[in-house]
């Protein structure tokens, strides 16, 4: 016997409730309990055995207390299986149609409030794009007759309004970085950093594009030579300093002797 069959009440395992018989016996009249889930039978084994159990060791009073637990217990268990009369079995029907409709429903809600949350959210996920003001149209004519009418200009003569011609700056290009480092790679039989093959950039407003038009033509024409084999490029560190060595190779620039001045 423990303390808690004698303090707490009389002790109950049925299944669907495993606790005091008081404790049961409160939640099933607050209809906190499904009672349809648990045996008469089993319970009423379990109390004339308990009963037996602790005979010796609690007082008469006690276990009248647990009789009249028990009794209300069949009482109202035995109400889900005979009902007092028509109007009390329509009821329950009802009730119980009821509360199956509300299951269902629940589970469809659940259903769709989950392939709702599984879809792309807008702005997340995908990105809607405004529907143009006006249609366009499309293709290889449409684009020549637009041509065809900007050429004509109005009245089909030609418009004497000056024409959008955007300037492009003077870069170094690839051929002219060729011909200076092939023209200066014999003064440096060890090597040296691509700096030392960049061309004199003059100073003016776009003095910043050229230095990098010239940097950037350089490195590639150094990536072209090596891979004709006419040097080798090094570089002994990311972002490190990059090396034109020359190699013994020949290649077809060595033949050619006719270069562009040198800046």
């Amino acid at each position: 016997m423990t303390e808690r069959d004698t303090a707490g009440g009389l002790t109950l395992h049925l299944g669907a409730f495993d606790g005091p018989m008081d404790v049961l016996l409160a939640l099933a009249e607050r209809q906190r309990i499904d009672l349809g889930l648990i045996s008469i039978r089993a319970l009423a084994e379990q109390f004339v055995a308990e009963l037996e159990r602790l005979a010796d060791h609690v007082p008469l009073e006690r276990r009248a207390d647990w009789l009249v637990m028990a009794a209300r217990l069949v009482q109202l268990r035995s109400r889900l299986l005979f009902p007092e009369n028509t109007e009390a079995v329509e009821s329950a029907a009802r009730e119980a149609a009821s509360a199956i409709r509300q299951i269902e429903t629940l589970a469809e809600i659940r259903a769709a409030a989950d392939w709702l949350q599984g879809r792309p959210q807008l702005g997340l996920e995908v990105f809607s794009r405004p529907p143009p003001e006006m249609p366009r149209a499309s293709g290889y004519v449409v684009l020549m007759e637009a041509c065809l009418a900007v050429l004509r200009g109005r009245d089909g003569q030609p418009s004497d309004a000056p024409v959008y011609q955007p300037r492009v700056p003077q870069l170094w290009r690839a051929t002219d970085a060729i011909a200076r480092i092939m023209a200066l790679l014999p003064a440096h039989p060890d090597g040296s950093p691509i700096e030392a093959f960049l061309p004199a950039v003059p100073p003016g407003a776009d003095r910043e594009v050229r230095a990098r038009g010239a940097v950037s033509g350089t490195f590639l024409a150094g990536l072209e030579l090596a891979r004709e084999g006419s040097l080798s490029l090094e570089q002994l560190s990311p972002y490190g300093t990059v090396t034109l060595r020359p190699t013994a190779r020949p290649s077809r620039h060595e033949a050619s002797k006719e270069c562009l001045p040198i800046i």
